[in-house]
């Protein structure tokens, strides 16, 4: 299937500012809000997994690559081509990265705190009331690092990240063939730096939703946390799990 679909391969920090930005955000966004919706008891399934563009360029980080399949007919002269999968991997890190979301949350309530006759117009979206964004704030100062059940091995550790495919597109085998590609990329970097004969794919992910397909990827969870009802919309709370593969440099 390789020589049927348009390929590309862009680093996170020349994303900014290209066509292919947005688009690659709208899919993900669509990506994510096709799959909550297939687990409604988890509750998030408003909402968007990137609020801006430039949210994918910081979750993919400086050092972040990603892939993009297009549809058999795009050309690379092609602004509208049809984005059909798309992941990505990044240099782990195992910490939370939240303070965008809080730092988003209070700049939004001092805005409509400035201009009330807009904030009563626009409103917040109908997600939040003040007292549930005070709640949604603290929950989210408060949690913790991750709870890791094993030592990870001492070797090279890169995140796939943002694995999306489109409904149409799926069980056709997109996703394996971009899942190669990232370990081919991850080898590669770490052949580059020096690194030795291993290395170690992570993921992070919604457990409740997510932890079936991972473990099918032959990924075994590392570590776990969970995150409380309410927060990120969801009124159930969920876990949040960090799953890891070993693979050798080729």
């Amino acid at each position: 299937m390789d020589h049927q679909l348009h390929n590309k391969r862009i680093l996170a920090k020349d994303l900014v500012g290209t066509s292919e930005l947005k688009p690659l955000w709208d899919f993900a966004n669509f990506a994510f809000a096709h799959s909550a919706k297939q687990f409604p008891e988890m509750g998030i399934t408003e909402g968007r997994r990137f609020e801006q563009p430039t949210d994918f360029t910081e979750e993919m980080g400086i050092d972040g690559v990603t892939f993009i399949l297009y549809a058999p007919s795009a050309l690379d002269n092609d602004s509208n081509a049809h984005i059909i999968a798309t992941a990505g991997c990044k240099p782990w890190c195992s910490a939370f990265k939240l303070d965008r979301r809080v730092k988003r949350m209070r700049d939004e309530r001092e805005a409509r705190e400035k201009e009330p006759a807009k904030a009563q117009e626009g409103g917040n979206g109908g997600f939040y009331t003040k007292e549930h964004e005070d709640q949604l704030l603290r929950q989210v100062e408060k949690v913790g690092p991750m709870t890791y059940s094993k030592d990870l091995d001492d070797v090279p550790r890169w995140e796939v990240v943002t694995v999306c495919v489109h409904p149409d597109w799926q069980k056709k085998g997109l996703a394996d063939q971009l899942l190669n590609k990232v370990a081919e990329e991850v080898s590669s970097q770490v052949k580059s730096s020096g690194g030795g004969p291993e290395f170690m794919l992570m993921v992070r992910t919604i457990k409740e939703i997510n932890e079936k397909y991972w473990l099918g990827k032959g990924f075994e969870p590392v570590g776990e946390k969970f995150f409380e009802p309410s927060l990120f919309e969801s009124p159930t709370g969920f876990h949040l799990l960090d799953l890891s593969r070993k693979y050798r440099t080729t």
